[in-house]
């Protein structure tokens, strides 16, 4: 008798069986358990081919490619009906391949259907009731334990396996709510980390809290886009919302284990879709939106975004290609912005192969606009500073690109190697800053990231079995990896007020520098009655920003304990994890003569350790609930501090130096959870966090003391999210807040800086604090409405920032756009 051993992992099910084929007698509670199979009779050509397959527990996208190439058919599903991302494994030893798709669908609502001589596709099951094809059922949200999830592996896990904390946002909700920026998906979807609102003239993201704070003003998680780390994370901010499969997020230095060094806040995996033609031979589409900006400082401006998609071949060999492109009117003076992007994927799948190939543009050009809040100091400001921002200076400009590929063998029922080469950089010119007194952290780094960068990724591993048993499972991990940086810094203009000073030295000249990073892993992970899980890592890296000869030791350690309770699924975890920053960093050297300018001792990396413990709740697909407690220490932060560049106390001539601060203690809560009935689902995400100085460093000449709140880092932030998804139909609202935060108050100290009457003394060191002022920010409200108007067309209509919140955050200087209502059509064919 023919034996196929197909099986959903248990945690993957939510509700569904926990076995595939658990509707058969002969159904095992093990992993891949062997099953009978009905006859080869039932199935047509091509579903009545024998295969043989073993597949390790993947998700269920690789489950179904892998089957199709080891069956040689061309295998055709809609995304939005498949649960992709489900946990899944199969074995078959000589089962009609019919019988095996059947027993991977099983838990949805989907059939596999003969089209042709070796085309299959997966359809919607008719209805015993109603005879005649059936409406399609978009499968229900993933829960907590669903997934699989790729970063914080070497090959991926099963979210159950996982230890730390790890949150995904899925691309085809981005592209839902028209969300096609990182800040839009971090304070929608993910706790624990906020990034302020983006201008569209502004070229730079800007990150509040982390986890609370892991530099001064200058926190950012390390940013992969499809395994191949980005030449600056600061100035991937955007990306065309149809090209993204999902965005996977570790928060904390767990991730240093894997990711190295620059990963003391977290780690930012944006994977692209892999596709081909949908199901219905769809091999392109077309969106087109267009509406109005409203301004308190402009009249109502024109919005708007166009994208095209096109895809070919099938699941197991496949190309896409999204173009995308917008622009918005000057909703301030001289803050116009337009845009393009465009990404490219192509993919192949083969018995125990997979190739994937990624290329990504973007250029941007905006409007050199300064704070409007700023004009009745303008002329004072622009005089000290010799730039003005009006009509004629220059627009910023940006071209960035990622181009690479990554490589998967399953060499036998042991061993499994991947590989990624691939390189991403970015140019940028003309780039602008608001006419401050006092140089924000953020000004720095986008003054530094002038010119050019280009990094070079290059990652092997191995995952070797170690056992896989019914009982214990465990594997190990070898990884090696090698990074090189090359970065031009260009002085391209007079020196601005806030660069005054230390950068011009430069003198229009260009600064060069070179750097390399070498890391070797080992992770081992081990399960234990698919109920208890342990994960250990270190990673041994060295770095060229680091002192000469020393090795980093990043080490990582978690446990995890999951059971079952007929419906409910709870999972214990807990975490520790260490991770490092060097001191010279794009956001840093090159704004100085030398390296490390400090009155203190020489300068350290910023280092970070902590940990974390949660518990995750599952009741089948109808209820998720995550909670999770950090408990993190930053030490050795530095900051550029303000000092008078002379002894002459009339002079405004300011000069910065970094210096190390002390320590940071971050603690905090997050929460997330999500609820489905019918068609309805409900997200909500709640941080709660208390990041505040523990001790300063000797010799420190900065504002901050002992017991002080870090600035910029919002105490709360929340989000909450309603979606229906109908037939034929989707409705969204949703909104997100970040309240309770210490900043500057820049209009103050641009008022003291400009008035005869004040020293630059008085706005230095710790007289800063009596500028000091706290902020609640504002509610921003979200929605969409799509209609599709038979099959091809769709009608959308979205607006944005609903309540017209257009400045507060981060500052009381920064202005973003308001209302924002955008109407359109997508076609598809």
């Amino acid at each position: 008798m023919n034996q196929v051993n197909v099986r959903i992992r248990r945690s993957a099910l939510s509700g569904a069986a926990a076995l595939l084929f658990a509707r058969t007698a002969h159904a095992q509670a093990r992993a891949c358990g062997p099953a009978p199979v009905d006859s080869v009779a039932r199935w047509a050509a091509p579903l009545d081919r024998p295969i043989s397959v073993r597949t390790p527990v993947v998700s269920l996208r690789d489950a179904l490619d892998r089957v199709a190439a080891v069956a040689g058919i061309r295998l055709s599903y809609s995304s939005d009906l498949v649960p992709l991302d489900r946990a899944a494994c199969a074995e078959a030893s000589s089962a009609p391949v019919g019988q095996v798709l059947a027993g991977l669908l099983d838990g949805t609502n989907l059939t596999p259907v003969s089209v042709g001589s070796d085309q299959i596709v997966l359809t919607p099951r008719q209805s015993a009731q109603a005879p005649g094809p059936a409406s399609p059922e978009v499968v229900p949200p993933l829960g907590v334990l669903d997934r699989v999830v790729i970063t914080g592996t070497a090959v991926g896990a099963p979210e159950r396996e996982e230890t730390v904390a790890v949150s995904v946002v899925d691309g085809r909700q981005l592209a839902r709510e028209h969300a096609s920026s990182l800040s839009a998906a971090f304070d929608g979807w993910v706790p624990g980390i906020w990034a302020w609102s983006q201008s569209p003239a502004s070229v730079m993201s800007s990150y509040a809290s982390i986890r609370g704070a892991s530099s001064f003003g200058l926190s950012y998680p390390k940013v992969y886009i499809d395994g191949i780390e980005a030449a600056n994370p600061l100035l991937i901010g955007q990306f065309a919302p149809d090209a993204i499969d999902r965005v996977e997020v570790i928060r904390g230095p767990q991730g240093s284990a894997l990711y190295g060094a620059d990963a003391i806040s977290g780690v930012v995996n944006i994977l692209s879709r892999y596709e081909g033609t949908g199901a219905e031979g769809q091999h392109a589409s077309v969106r087109s939106n267009a509406g109005l900006m409203q301004s308190d400082f402009s009249h109502s401006v024109l919005a708007q975004n166009h994208a095209l998609s096109l895809a070919a071949g099938s699941a197991t060999r496949s190309a896409d290609l999204h173009v995308a492109g917008g622009s918005v009117g000057a909703f301030i003076p001289n803050g116009y912005s337009r845009n393009f992007i465009a990404s490219g994927t192509a993919r192949s799948v083969g018995e125990r192969t997979t190739f994937s190939a990624t290329a990504r543009y973007f250029t941007q050009e905006a409007g050199s606009a300064g704070s409007p809040l700023l004009t009745p100091l303008s002329t004072t400001l622009a005089d000290t500073s010799s730039r003005s921002f009006s009509s004629g200076t220059p627009p910023q400009s940006i071209r960035e690109y990622t181009i690479g590929t990554n490589a998967t063998y399953v060499a036998d029922d042991r061993w499994t190697h991947t590989g990624t080469i691939g390189i991403d950089g970015y140019r940028l010119s003309n780039a602008q800053t608001n006419l401050a007194p006092v140089m924000s952290p953020t000004d720095s780094a986008l003054l530094r990231a002038r010119g050019g960068a280009d990094r070079v990724t290059i990652r092997g591993s191995s995952v070797v079995k170690l056992a896989a048993g019914e009982g214990a499972t465990a594997d190990l991990t070898f990884s090696a990896e090698q990074g090189i940086f090359h970065s031009t810094t260009l002085a391209d203009h007079p020196p601005s007020l806030a660069e005054r000073g230390t950068f011009a030295s430069l003198d229009g000249r260009a600064l060069t520098e070179w750097e390399s990073s070498t890391g070797l892993t080992t992770q081992a992970r081990a399960s234990f009655h698919n109920a208890l899980f342990a994960t250990a890592g270190v990673r041994l890296e060295r770095d060229s920003r680091l002192p000469i000869a020393e090795v980093a030791t990043l080490p990582m350690l978690g446990a995890a304990a999951v059971r079952d309770y007929g419906p409910l699924t709870v999972k214990l975890r807990a975490a520790y994890g260490e991770g490092i920053r060097p001191p010279s960093t794009f956001a840093r050297s090159g704004l100085w003569p030398a390296p490390y300018v400090s009155s203190q001792a020489t300068l350290g990396p910023e280092k970070q350790t902590g940990t974390e413990a949660g518990i995750d709740l599952l009741v089948r697909r109808a209820f998720s609930f995550r909670a999770t407690r950090f408990d993190q220490m930053a030490s050795g932060l530095i900051q550029q501090v303000a000092l008078l560049a002379d002894s002459n106390p009339a002079s405004r001539r300011m000069r910065y130096e970094l210096e190390n601060v002390g320590e940071i203690a971050n603690r905090g809560w997050e929460l997330e959870s999500s609820a489905n009935v019918s068609r309805l689902t409900v997200t909500g995400t709640l941080s709660l966090v208390s990041s505040r100085v523990e001790r300063v460093a000797a010799g420190y000449n900065g504002d901050l003391r002992a017991g002080d709140r870090m600035l910029q880092v919002p105490a709360r932030t929340g989000s909450v999210n309603l979606s229906w998804l109908g037939k034929g139909w989707y409705a969204s609202l949703g909104g997100s807040r970040a309240l309770d935060w210490i900043n500057y108050d820049e209009l103050g100290l641009a008022r003291a800086y400009s008035s005869d009457a004040r020293s630059s003394r008085d706005v230095l060191g710790q007289q800063l604090r009596q500028y000091w002022r706290q902020y609640d920010g504002g509610l921003r409200v979200h929605a969409s409405l799509s209609r599709d108007l038979r099959d091809t067309f769709t009608f959308e209509v979205s607006g944005d920032n609903l309540l017209n919140y257009q400045f507060g955050e981060p500052d009381n200087v920064t202005v973003v756009p308001g209302r924002t209502m955008m109407t359109g059509l997508r076609v598809r064919f």
